[in-house]
């Protein structure tokens, strides 16, 4: 697809230069092409000029995904000494009909966690339902995946239960909001994995390169998701898939026995899972709840080992994921994860910047420019038709990729890109 779409985007620049040598003098070509040049490079020395300050951008990305009212209930339901007049002070403002859902959990898990603390009877009806609701559609999912894990276990094939599924195996009483149930399977056994699941009476609706998506025949509600590696956009995931089962914890996972992997793992998950959920701005609930999971996972071990993280991200290529994650979860609660975290990790502080301004590039440029050509009518023909088209746009935008590949120009394009936006 690359080659020929590469192949038609040549020929159509060759004879568009061809064209322009017929039309226009070559001196005029020469001095459009020059100040082209020169256009860019004024534009990329006057952004070099305004200051990057990394760690007031990743706490800037706290801010945007949990504002002010996240933030603050975190802190009260994170925090040992919250008091009654601190709860008493919060609920007299908050309207729980307008709050977002990930608010009311928040006040849930509060509730849930401090049973010293009284709630006023106005809102303690609506919150226990959200939590009767949470249980009942988590007890629907978790049966479909013991049916699951069951019939790959008499196959041979082994299933680590992953994220929010893992933790309600840690945490049974703790309350979450779950999408699905994740479960990785060895990356041999994946495809057999998957047909037996379809032979249940599961259907394939989402299919990516690292995992693929069951429903039941006629639903669109998620029940399971079978992983061949965790997505971390690396290319090195599937390293981690021997450490991740040898390390693994035989529990009661529901009714069934099962695998779920280490706390150290489990941190590891939880972070690059957060980094995921923050770059593509998704799942809010799964973010908040994230910090819960890691004040736990690390609490709940005395001799919880670092050295099992660092030596996940080393191997998955993800020690960036980790950091930028870890470095979020700090600006919003800090003292969450132990001193002297970040510097575990091989991210000197010129390479995280610069790995920050491709993460800023990808998501805030590139992926919102594609979302928005993806709306209009060209765009959905080529996301949704096999044709010449999409050989073009997939050569294009690789093509594009590599001219932007300075971090420079990466920088300076994404500086415009913030001034233009934030106009609107």
């Amino acid at each position: 697809m690359l080659i020929l779409g590469g192949l038609l985007i040549l020929c159509f620049v060759a004879c568009l230069i061809a064209l322009l040598c017929v039309l226009v003098p070559w001196r005029v070509l020469v001095w459009i092409l020059a100040i082209v040049v020169a256009l860019v490079l004024i534009t990329v020395g006057l952004c070099s000029l305004i200051p990057f300050h990394a760690d007031k951008v990743v706490a800037s990305h706290g801010d945007k995904a949990l504002g002010d009212l996240d933030r603050r209930l975190l802190r009260m339901a994170l925090d040992e000494g919250t008091s009654q007049a601190d709860l008493d002070d919060f609920t007299k403002d908050w309207d729980i009909e307008a709050a977002p859902i990930r608010s009311v959990l928040l006040v849930a898990y509060l509730m849930k966690t401090r049973p010293d603390l009284r709630f006023p009877d106005s809102i303690t009806p609506r919150l226990n339902g959200v939590l009767s609701f949470c249980r009942f559609q988590n007890l629907k999912r978790e049966a479909h995946y013991c049916k699951v894990a069951s019939a790959l276990e008499k196959e041979g094939i082994q299933s680590l239960i992953l994220k929010g599924g893992a933790m309600k195996v840690y945490r049974p009483d703790f309350p979450r909001w779950m999408n699905d149930i994740d479960a990785l399977v060895p990356a041999s056994g994946f495809e057999k994995a998957v047909d037996i699941a379809v032979s249940l009476g599961y259907n394939r609706i989402m299919v990516t390169d690292h995992s693929v998506d069951l429903h039941e025949e006629g639903s669109g509600d998620g029940l399971l998701d079978i992983h061949k590696h965790l997505e971390m956009f690396t290319g090195e995931e599937e390293k981690l898939n021997e450490g991740l089962f040898a390390r693994a914890i035989n529990r009661k996972v529901f009714s069934i026995n099962g695998l779920v992997p280490c706390q150290e793992d489990m941190v590891f998950i939880a972070l690059v899972n957060l980094y995921k959920n923050l770059a593509k701005n998704q799942t809010p609930e799964s973010s908040l709840t994230t910090f819960f999971d890691l004040r736990y996972l690390i609490g709940s071990k005395p001799d919880f080992d670092m050295r099992i993280v660092r030596e996940d991200a080393r191997l998955s290529g993800g020690e960036f994921q980790v950091v930028y994650a870890s470095k979020v979860v700090e600006s919003v609660v800090p003292g969450i994860l132990p001193d002297g975290w970040t510097g575990l990790f091989d991210v000197p502080e010129k390479s995280f910047k610069k790995q920050l301004i491709d993460f800023l590039f990808r998501r805030d440029v590139l992926s919102s420019s594609r979302d928005s050509f993806a709306e209009t009518k060209v765009g959905a023909s080529i996301k949704n038709d096999w044709n010449i088209l999409v050989f073009i746009w997939v050569a294009f935008v690789e093509i594009v990729k590599r001219i932007l590949s300075p971090s420079a120009l990466k920088y300076s394009i994404w500086v415009i890109h913030q001034a233009l936006t934030s106009k609107r």
